[in-house]
């Protein structure tokens, strides 16, 4: 399910624990994030929880998470359609989306319901995007795949 939360609407501490509460930061496959880039999202995330003092954590367990914690990113995807090089390689270059750089001057100009807008159709493109991509990466793994052999787990 799709929710747009608005820090102003209830504040960045309750948005914050608003999405803990989801299980983004639990290392589960409870709640698994689908985005681009989210190891941008995360980390910003969890220095705002720290911020917020939501989450307190030291740096075993920061890394327990990275290591540990399921999630789908389009950012590689987006090299490889850009042929490997990562200049380029945004969202916007591959997607009816435009560029997230005038979001913050959307939200000093309270603009509020275009910036709701913008993250929908953000949404819309990253899920388009990563269906399409799925089905090509999956005929090319289809191609691909080398029997299983005597011994071998079937995955």
């Amino acid at each position: 399910m799709f929710q747009v939360i608005a820090e102003w609407e209830w504040g960045e501490k309750q948005v914050i624990q608003t999405v803990l509460d989801k299980g983004v930061l639990e290392p589960t496959w409870d709640f698994v994030p689908v985005g681009n880039r989210l190891r941008f999202d995360l980390t910003f995330l969890i220095e705002r929880a720290t911020k917020w003092k939501l989450i307190d954590w030291d740096m075993p367990k920061l890394k327990y998470y990275w290591f540990t914690k399921p999630y789908l990113d389009l950012a590689p995807v987006l090299v490889m359609l850009n042929r490997g090089t990562f200049s380029g390689s945004s969202l916007h270059t591959f997607a009816d989306k435009e560029s997230g750089a005038r979001v913050p001057k959307m939200y000093r100009d309270g603009l509020f319901a275009e910036i709701i807008d913008y993250v929908t159709r953000e949404r819309d493109a990253a899920m388009d995007l990563l269906k399409e991509s799925r089905e090509v990466i999956g005929d090319l793994g289809d191609r691909r795949r080398r029997p299983i052999g005597l011994g071998e787990a079937k995955s």
